[in-house]
């Protein structure tokens, strides 16, 4: 039994508040405590011999990687309000069935 999909434009615009409030935590609680808050500063690592020219390096990068990681979640949703945004003004229905049958879904599949 082939159940057949649509575009719902009321879930389309749902999904995108809520990607829209993920972002804006993200740029709003997240990212300045990264850049200029209480994460911004490496800790003491403490006076064990050794401590901080260990330590340190690997705080440098595991800083560096999530500040990095922080910025691409940015930029993909951006990109998906975007794209989402598009969709609702009408754009969207004919890629929303490419997706569908990309993702093998459609009512050709």
């Amino acid at each position: 039994m082939a159940t057949e999909r649509v575009f719902d434009a009321t879930a389309l615009e749902e999904y995108r508040q809520f990607l829209l409030e993920l972002l804006e935590e993200l740029e709003n609680d997240v990212i300045p405590v990264l850049r200029e808050g209480t994460l911004s500063r490496a800790p003491a690592f403490g006076s064990a011999p050794g401590a901080a020219e260990n330590a340190l390096p690997e705080y440098l990068e595991f800083h560096a990687a999530t500040w990095r990681n922080l910025q691409y979640l940015r930029g993909t949703l951006h990109g998906l309000t975007a794209a989402l945004a598009d969709a609702a003004a009408g754009t969207g229905e004919g890629d929303f069935s490419a997706y569908l049958d990309f993702m093998g879904i459609g009512e050709d599949a």
